[in-house]
Order: structure tokens, then C-alpha cells, then sequence
């Protein structure tokens, strides 16, 4: 078809279908990577000594578990905007992290009431925390940054939030088995720390990758 000299067929002509991305595969990679980020990091650190006795705390598990949550349900919702769609909503991030923030809040009602686990700790154990869940972080970052890249974000600074979120969750939930510390003021404010630097990186870094 041609119109005023313009052959419209001549925009298709160089064009190839190619395979929508599909989330599961760079979730399952992600989550592979999370495990192997708990492998790796026992080679410099003792699994907790609940863990070993086969009696994991109930703090351990809510945080664990909440870390769980955040990541993957976060990664599912940067791996769906890949595919973006006209009425398509994924809003599972804002739930997963509603239900995160319930840490934080309970760390400073914790730090409130005389919890003195924050003058305990050592700052060694603290770089610990923010440095081992930042490493696997990048490490289950990289599928979700190249889904995005195969895919067509339509908002790339929020796509770099969740993919720092995502990442930083699954960072997290890694060296939660090795965290030595149950308190609630502890986790309410290094492991939201470690998340949110994690997040401002993503912001930071994750759009000037997925440019389209």
C-alpha cells in the first residue's frame, strides 16, 4: 500500500515475530540463584544453630517467610511488566510489600519498649547482613533485568523500584539462615535497610538498562 509516495508495507518488511517473554522462567532462575546465594554463603558462614537442631524459631520463620513473600511475589510483578497489556494489572507488590512493612513498624515499637539488641549487635555482624544479601541480590537481579530488556516496560523507574525490592528480598531471605539474631528491632532495621538499598540501586541503575 502506498500513500502520497509512502509504501506503509515497507514498516513490515523487516520485522520477525518473536516468543513473548514468559515469567517463569527468569522467577525459577531468580529463585535457583536465591538458593544457590544460601549455599555459597555457608562456606563462610554456620547455618543457624536452630536450623542445625532442626527447630527453626517462629521469628525465623515469619521473617523468612515474609522475605520469601516479598521477593517473589515483587518478581512476579516485575517479570509481568515484560508484557504489558491494556486492562492487565499485577498489584501483588503492593500487597507483599504492606505486609513487609509490618517489620519495620515493628522494629521501632521494639527499639521503643527497651529492645537492646541494636547496642548488642557488632557492626561486623551488620556488614554482614547488608553485604551478603546485596551480593545475591545483584546475583537474582540479572534474569529479572533481562527479561525486561527482551520485554516492553512501559515504566522503567518503577520497574527498577520493584526489581531492587524483588532482588533485595530474595537477597535478604538468603542470609536470613545465617543471621544469628531474632530480634524484632534487628530485623526491623538492618534487614529494611539491606531491601532498601537494594531498591534505590534498582531505581538507580535498572531503567538506564531496559531503555527501549
Amino acid at each position: 500500500m502506498t500513500t502520497r509516495g509512502f509504501n506503509i508495507d515497507s514498516l513490515v518488511d523487516e520485522l520477525e515475530p518473536v516468543k513473548p517473554v514468559r515469567a517463569a522462567p527468569p522467577l525459577l532462575t531468580a529463585v535457583a540463584l536465591s538458593i544457590i546465594g544460601i549455599l555459597a554463603i555457608s562456606m563462610m558462614r554456620d547455618l543457624r544453630l536452630d536450623l542445625l537442631a532442626g527447630e527453626p524459631t517462629a521469628m525465623f520463620l515469619m521473617r523468612a517467610g515474609m522475605l520469601a513473600l516479598l521477593g517473589g511475589a515483587t518478581a512476579f510483578s516485575v517479570l509481568s511488566m515484560a508484557q504489558p497489556a491494556v486492562g492487565k494489572h499485577h498489584n501483588s507488590w503492593q500487597i507483599a510489600i504492606a505486609f513487609a512493612a509490618l517489620f519495620p513498624l515493628g522494629g521501632i515499637i521494639a527499639i521503643m519498649t527497651g529492645d537492646k539488641t541494636l547496642a548488642i549487635a557488632s557492626m561486623e555482624s551488620v556488614y554482614r547482613c547488608l553485604g551478603f544479601s546485596a551480593i545475591t541480590a545483584f546475583a537474582t537481579s540479572i534474569p529479572m533485568v533481562m527479561a525486561l530488556r527482551r520485554g516492553a516496560p512501559t515504566n522503567p523507574e518503577r520497574a527498577g523500584w520493584l526489581t531492587g525490592v524483588a532482588a533485595g528480598g530474595m537477597g535478604a531471605f538468603a542470609y536470613s539462615f545465617y543471621c544469628p539474631f531474632d530480634s524484632l528491632a534487628y530485623t526491623g532495621v538492618w534487614f529494611t535497610l539491606a531491601v532498601s538499598i537494594c531498591a534505590v540501586a534498582g531505581r538507580l541503575i535498572v531503567p538506564k538498562l531496559i531503555r527501549w
